[in-house]
């Protein structure tokens, strides 16, 4: 007895634990929608220019929803995360590619791929505290560490942590006195009045001396 999916837009996404039976009684993968264009999938993918594939591109590269698509990246594997995106590369999808290619069907080696795959990396936060009086700084509150100048801004730091509680702290420091800020990052322009004062008397000066004799 089979065991048909109710929508026959079927997705990979959509695996679950039941299978279809065989007329040998055998459990086999439910079918996927894009099974039947697989070689033309491999062409594009082999083709592109793409380098960093993301879960849009895996959407437009099968033909799927949101939902298959994040199967999908989890088959291919080789996640990185970004920020709270997931992202892999084009060698980890032709390899996934080739893997279906050699499976028994394209609807296996999924199967087989997602029992395998590992969990999508997580990101990790980094635990920053600032002393409260920071939170009040202002420009001459910069620690040493922070060095401003003219078009210039220079951070230094031992670890990780350390870069991020400096940014942060700075980011406070505008905050509470951008005016300031600007003033060292933008200094004004020095005037020009003298300087144009100064050029137009000796313009004079010349071409008075070369109307006397």
């Amino acid at each position: 007895m089979s065991v048909a999916p109710t929508n026959d837009s079927w997705q990979v996404g959509q695996l679950s634990p039941t299978l279809k039976r065989s007329s040998s009684g055998a459990s086999m993968p439910r079918p996927v929608k894009w099974a039947a264009d697989f070689h033309l999938i491999r062409e594009r993918a082999g083709a592109s220019r793409i380098e960093t594939w993301s879960r849009a591109d895996i959407e437009n590269l099968f033909s799927v929803g949101r939902a298959s698509a994040q199967t999908l990246m989890k088959a291919i594997g080789q996640l990185q995360t970004v920020g709270s995106a997931h992202f892999t590369d084009k060698a980890a999808l032709l390899a996934f590619l080739d893997a279906l290619n050699a499976a028994p069907s394209p609807e296996e080696g999924v199967r087989v791929r997602l029992a395998d795959a590992e969990p999508a990396p997580k990101r990790k936060a980094l635990k920053v505290s600032l002393p409260e009086g920071l939170r009040q700084a202002m420009l001459p509150d910069l620690p040493s560490n922070i060095s401003l100048s003219a078009g210039r801004l220079e951070i230094t730091a031992q670890t990780a942590v350390g870069m991020l509680e400096s940014l942060l702290t700075l980011a406070l420091v505008m905050q509470n006195d951008l005016d300031r800020f600007r003033l060292v990052i933008e200094p004004p322009s020095p005037a020009k009045v003298e300087d144009d004062d100064l050029r137009r008397m000796i313009d004079h000066m010349r071409g008075r001396e070369r109307l006397d004799p």
